[in-house]
């Protein structure tokens, strides 16, 4: 019997509970610091959500007519559109902070702004539609197009020239990152809140 003793105690060593293991300091971190997490990143999504639905829309564009049939009641916000048309009132741009030159005017007989690349070109224009949210960063640029004596509507437009889907991948991937942010950190917070809640 008193042989297998260092037997019995070596199996039973091995019957021992595992060592409990630690948590990774990104799962361990305040509640509090985890919902600011949260939060910040959901402004970021919302605040970036148009940038990804343009890149994901369709690249057939919505034709909006030329001079004499105009079809500007087709004009869908954030999707890529054509017009064809003569470009008045025309204001030279410099695109910031590249400083690369654009120039901005309007569709002759209608409140769609156009901000095209260069300072020319074709009367031909394809480009996206751009949400209200970022529409509003030309608000001086109509006001001085006014005062020049430009007939631009209160329900004014903004078509970018040049910008298709599929081409800018920058919003995609910071939305990526920042939904796996969120989902580690929301993995984080109900994981300290159950295990307040456990025995």
């Amino acid at each position: 019997m008193t042989g297998r003793a260092p037997e019995d105690a070596f199996f039973a060593r091995g019957e021992a509970a595992p060592p409990r293991r630690r948590e990774p300091a990104l799962l361990a971190r305040n509640p509090v610091f985890a919902v600011l997490v949260l939060a910040a990143s959901a402004w970021l999504l919302w605040d970036l959500s148009p940038d990804v639905a343009y890149f994901l829309s369709s690249r057939e564009p919505v034709d909006l007519g030329g001079p004499g049939a105009y079809h500007l009641e087709r004009a869908r916000e954030n999707r890529l559109a054509q017009i064809r048309g003569e470009l008045v009132d025309a204001v030279p741009a410099l695109e910031s902070p590249s400083g690369t030159p654009r120039t901005v005017g309007r569709i002759a007989g209608t409140s769609l702004v156009v901000d095209r690349p260069g300072r020319g070109g074709p009367p031909v224009f394809e480009g996206r539609l751009l949400p209200p949210k970022a529409r509003r960063d030309y608000g001086e640029v109509v006001a001085a197009l006014r005062a020049r004596g430009a007939a631009i509507g209160e329900a004014w437009a903004v078509l970018r020239d040049g910008e298709r889907p599929r081409t800018r991948w920058l919003p995609v991937a910071a939305s990526t990152l920042l939904a796996a942010l969120a989902l580690v950190n929301l993995r984080a917070l109900v994981k300290r809140l159950t295990a307040r809640d456990g025995p």
